[in-house]
């Protein structure tokens, strides 16, 4: 069954977030836990109605590595946040900005324009959060090596 926004390729990821993190390398990865206690950090992307249609998700070490890094907090701040699942504002900010941009990652001309509603811990994630991820017809899981931090794996579903 078609998902109702395209889901990107590593190409496409590389080519959208290298622009951030220069020397990026992005490859398939795992499926990963996306549940409430995972530590990730989520994404929402709605249409112009409002309606849910499809999530970012970044495990915890991503959220970390790539919210410390757009500043260029010390690798050792990223670290910590990700042993205490616990971001600080600087590094929900950044990945505020990261996830903003991987709006592009689920538009193409010819899809259904989408916009970030904002990022959530997936443990206080809203409802919109829950409808994609419970009805998801397309899923993708990358790792994301973030040069100088670390690597992680970011998925995108979509409705």
């Amino acid at each position: 069954m078609p998902t109702t926004v395209p889901l990107p390729d590593a190409a496409r990821v590389r080519g959208m977030l290298g622009l951030l993190f220069d020397g990026l390398d992005v490859k398939p990865g795992k499926r990963f836990d996306v549940s409430p206690a995972s530590g990730a950090w989520v994404g929402l992307y709605v249409g112009t109605d409002g309606a849910p249609l499809a999530v970012c998700v970044a495990d915890a070490a991503l959220a970390g590595y790539a919210g410390a890094a757009l500043s260029m907090l010390p690798p050792a701040a990223a670290k910590d946040a990700i042993r205490s699942k616990d971001m600080t504002d600087v590094m929900v900010a950044n990945l505020r900005e990261i996830m903003n941009i991987c709006s592009r990652l689920v538009m193409t001309d010819a899809s259904p324009h989408v916009r970030l509603e904002d990022v959530h811990a997936a443990a206080r994630a809203p409802a919109g959060v829950a409808a994609v991820l419970g009805a998801q017809k397309g899923r993708v899981d990358f790792e994301l090596n973030v040069p100088r931090y670390g690597a992680g794996t970011l998925a995108v579903v979509s409705v």
